[in-house]
């Protein structure tokens, strides 16, 4: 176990992780301790990033399909500059990379299967990356996630694309990006 919680951040974990929506003080009476000690631990846990406190999205519930994306590239540099492009991305629900290699997994969301194609091929040019395989997906356990929303838009994509200049897009086969003015989905 790792040395940076103890017992009484596992309990007060554990109460969060049946409902996070509990009051302090319900925290606290779960917990056992006071209701001062469960603010300063969330807070330390918040601050340190063990616990996240943020709204997550029910995918399923607005009808968005999953695809699971591998890809890879031959140099590090570039392996650096698909993390940084793909974080910025509002389709990645979550990256990961294998252990010393170039090689990753992005999880990632759209409205339907059409814009997941488009993505797919966006991830392609913007990353300078070889697509391996992908394939749709379902979750099992869970289906919320963080997503990231745009109250404001703007013209280019994070990667930098254009979706009025994509046939994708201008076919109506895609959605266009979350984060773009010519965005047409429900987020």
């Amino acid at each position: 176990m790792s040395k940076t919680i103890d017992a009484l951040d596992l309990k007060i974990i554990n109460s969060l992780s049946q409902n996070c929506r509990k009051s302090i003080t319900q925290i606290a009476k779960d917990a056992g301790t006071s209701r001062p000690t469960v603010i300063a631990r969330m807070n330390s846990l918040a601050t340190r990033k063990i616990v996240d406190f943020s709204a997550k999205i029910n995918v399923a519930k607005l009808g968005f399909k999953i695809a699971s994306v591998h890809f890879e590239t031959e140099k590090t540099e570039d392996a650096e500059n698909i993390i940084a492009k793909l974080s910025a991305c509002p389709r990645l629900i979550q990256l990961f990379q294998e252990v010393g290699k170039n090689t990753f997994t992005a999880i990632m969301f759209a409205e339907n299967t059409d814009t997941i194609i488009s993505a797919i091929d966006c991830f392609k040019t913007a990353l300078n990356a070889k697509i391996t395989s992908w394939e749709r997906i379902i979750y099992h356990t869970g289906g919320s996630f963080d997503l990231k929303i745009f109250i404001e838009k703007c013209e280019k994509t994070p990667c930098g694309k254009e979706c009025s200049l994509c046939l994708s897009f201008q076919h109506s086969e895609c959605t266009g990006c979350p984060a773009t003015l010519d965005y047409k989905g429900p987020i």
